[in-house]
């Protein structure tokens, strides 16, 4: 499973191939042609086919997703498992096709753990938070970076501010980059700047 396609081998009861190793675009028309597909399979064995996929982030998750809302039992697969399995296969030939197979073979021979798919709003809850924690570890790092940048060109200005990065902070910097630019600066001029920006009072 890539970004932009997947490759499906569809496998017998039997463990034997039922058809050609095939490629799959992972945007609804190129699912809609894999669910086509999925459909001749169960047609010929009378029973709706397990899908087995291996883990790779976030590009399985919305795969997995649109097969388990379509009422197929899905597999996911860990790639260390997949990998180990595979590499003690003596083969000549590595391709997605052949891994397709392999990965498919995984049914019969080791016992895996279906998917239980949560409810679709603690999903997007699960990934807004994430991106929560994610934004706000990126939001410290920039900020202790620029505490740096302006130390070393304002060294006493950190301690004038509470929040280097606030609104009051950012606008005197824009206007004034040196010390002797805030120097100079009319005494009226830097008021202003922090009445128009500072949430607290004229005091």
């Amino acid at each position: 499973m890539a970004k932009e396609f997947s490759y499906y081998a569809a496998l017998s009861p039997q463990g034997e191939p039922f058809t050609k190793t095939f490629k799959g675009f992972n945007d609804k028309e190129g699912l809609e042609f894999v669910l086509r597909k999925l459909k001749k399979v169960e047609n010929a064995f009378y029973s709706k086919p397990a899908i087995v996929l291996e883990s790779t982030g976030h590009y399985s998750q919305r795969i997995v997703h649109f097969f388990c809302n379509r009422g197929f039992k899905v597999f996911l697969v860990n790639p260390l498992i997949s990998h180990s399995i595979k590499s003690s296969l003596i083969r000549k030939v590595k391709t997605d096709k052949v891994d397709a197979e392999e990965l498919a073979r995984l049914y019969f021979i080791k016992t895996l753990k279906e998917v239980q798919l949560n409810n679709d709003y603690f999903l997007n809850l699960k990934v807004l938070s994430r991106t929560a924690v994610l934004l706000a570890e990126q939001r410290v790092n920039m900020i202790n970076q620029f505490t740096a940048a302006v130390e070393q060109v304002m060294p006493t200005y950190p301690k004038i501010f509470s929040n280097i990065a606030s609104e009051t902070s950012l606008a005197i910097l824009a206007k004034y980059s040196s010390p002797y630019s805030l120097k100079q600066a009319p005494k009226q001029e830097i008021i202003d700047i922090i009445c128009s920006n500072s949430r607290r009072g004229l005091k």
